[in-house]
């Protein structure tokens, strides 16, 4: 069988295409999120440390400012049809929306990291906030923010898709599931798997990675499994000695 799928209107190659654009589709969604968290952990670290100062007030009204507008999928679609059809502004259009609410999320995470007597005891002890962020704080809002990136993946290909639906930011004849998907629009009654089997692979894909994030949120979730909760250990800590106290076997 030469062709598994099928061909499109124009004779191409269905399986062919969807294999040439899945490395597209789950590079834009990648490079998406792992921006997003970047930047949301560096931020909101920030924020959440300095609670109280100026850094959180700059910080916390800028990730306002933008959650203030529409629907991001909005904001990214003006961005992107100013910017012109393009892999990389297309990414740029959703990336520019996507940060704030991994910002947030970091932020209340750290809130409740720092109120742990660890970090007390380390601010006690004058440590900067680099190293206090890397041994105390990253260890434990990791767990978060990896789930919350795992389940998003899902919903920032969807946004890519959408783009690439719409003739948006995607340029025409480019691999890419959702601007294949769009093919609906005019070949529903004479070629429907043109189009229906792209929109097949984007669910499944995104099925998948929100059923990850699932199972990345109980292996990681703190409330089932308490140890996940800890510090990296310091050199101090490990140089220390281990006292042992011997039991003489005697009873009062």
């Amino acid at each position: 069988m030469q062709h598994i799928f099928g061909t499109d209107a124009l004779g191409r190659d269905i399986f062919s295409r969807i294999i040439a654009a899945m490395p597209i589709d789950m590079a834009m969604p990648a490079g998406i999120v792992l921006f997003s968290l970047l930047i949301g952990i560096l931020l909101g670290s920030i924020a959440g440390y300095f609670r109280g100062g100026a850094a959180e007030e700059v910080i916390m009204r800028l990730t306002d400012l933008f959650l203030a507008f529409p629907p991001s999928i909005i904001m990214a679609l003006a961005i992107a049809a100013t910017l012109g059809p393009s892999i990389p502004h297309a990414m740029l259009s959703v990336m520019i929306v996507w940060w704030p609410p991994y910002v947030r999320l970091a932020r209340g995470s750290v809130l409740e990291v720092t109120a742990q007597d660890f970090v007390t005891a380390s601010k006690a002890m004058d440590l900067s906030f680099p190293y206090i962020l890397r041994h105390d704080i990253l260890p434990n809002i990791l767990p978060t923010m990896i789930v919350y990136a795992t389940m998003d993946f899902g919903t920032a290909l969807l946004t890519i898709s959408t783009l690439g639906f719409l003739g948006v930011g995607i340029p025409v004849g480019t691999p890419e599931l959702g601007l294949m998907a769009s093919s609906l629009t005019t070949t529903l009654y004479t070629y429907p798997w043109e189009g229906l089997i792209p929109a097949a692979f984007i669910f499944l894909i995104v099925l998948g990675f929100g059923l990850l994030g699932e199972g990345l949120r109980d292996a990681l979730d703190v409330n089932l499994r308490p140890h996940i909760i800890r510090r990296v250990p310091r050199k101090a800590d490990e140089d220390r000695p281990l006292v042992l106290i011997k039991d003489t076997g005697q009873s009062n």
